[in-house]
């Protein structure tokens, strides 16, 4: 028996603003960035995953952004956790001691890598990874970034054009909106890390483990997500596997060793 065929009806305006979405490749985007509840708190529950800040829950970043509270990164830095945990949920349970811990976590990650920083941004095809591609390949201050051109930016190992348009559009932009100037009020951009691993990549395969990437570039080395000649080493559960990643390691002859070991090159577990 034939069903009878379902249309989706394409949206023509955004769902929480109401302004008129555009086309953006293959997607429809809402344009009024600034203004918009979603964008504004999609933005800001990434910063916090991105650094690391745990106990803001989706439900208190809805109410500070709905409630005007918070309207750009930087104004959560301003917040009074008191006033915040005498704040109530749409369904009348008070935020409470969530705030004092949320809060706390908040300001005992106000000093970062350039990388981080930048990679928590928002900007599209700019993650952690990238935004350490581009430290890397030379762009190791946000004053070498805001002088940096699209051609520059491409030219660097593992960028390319698209990317270096989208990281200079999407720089550019926050600088003129005056995010990066308001989270540099609150955030502090770590010194250049240096130590055994300064130079080295490291690639992961088979496990991620957040503490471990934190270690190696605490020590100067920098992440990979995968293999090539140039990399220094592949951590991996079993040495001796025979994943894609481990047969291209060999093939370029890049050391291969198992996770204890790359903890104890590291100076032991935390």
């Amino acid at each position: 028996m034939k069903t009878a065929r379902q249309y989706i009806q394409i949206p023509t305006v955004c769902p929480e603003c109401q302004t008129p979405l555009i086309t953006d490749g293959e997607y429809l985007v809402c344009p009024n960035g600034e203004s918009c509840p979603a964008q504004i708190s999609g933005a800001i529950k990434r910063w916090l995953t991105k650094i690391g800040v745990k106990h803001f829950g989706d439900a208190l970043v809805d109410l500070l952004c709905e409630t005007g509270r918070v309207e750009r990164i930087a104004d959560l830095y301003r917040l009074d956790p008191n006033e915040v945990a005498a704040m109530e949920f749409p369904d009348c349970r008070k935020v409470g001691g969530t705030a004092d811990k949320a809060f706390r976590n908040l300001h005992a990650a106000t000093t970062m890598p350039l990388h981080v920083f930048v990679g928590s941004l928002g900007i599209p095809l700019i993650g952690r990874s990238m935004a350490k591609t581009l430290v890397d390949g030379g762009l190791d201050s946000l004053n070498a970034m805001s002088k940096a051109k699209v051609a520059d930016v491409a030219a660097i190992p593992g960028v390319g054009q698209t990317k270096a348009e989208a990281f200079c559009d999407g720089f550019w932009d926050l600088l003129d909106r005056g995010i990066i100037t308001a989270l540099l009020a609150h955030v502090t951009i770590a010194a250049k890390a240096v130590g055994a691993f300064t130079g080295k990549s490291i690639c992961m395969t088979g496990f991620r483990d957040a503490q471990m990437e934190q270690a190696i570039e605490a020590q100067g080395g920098s992440i990979k997500g995968s293999v090539s000649k140039d990399l220094t080493i592949l951590v991996t559960k079993d040495p001796t596997s025979n994943s894609g990643k481990a047969q291209k390691a060999r093939q370029y002859g890049t050391e291969i060793i198992g996770i204890d070991e790359m903890w104890d090159r590291l100076g032991g577990r935390p």
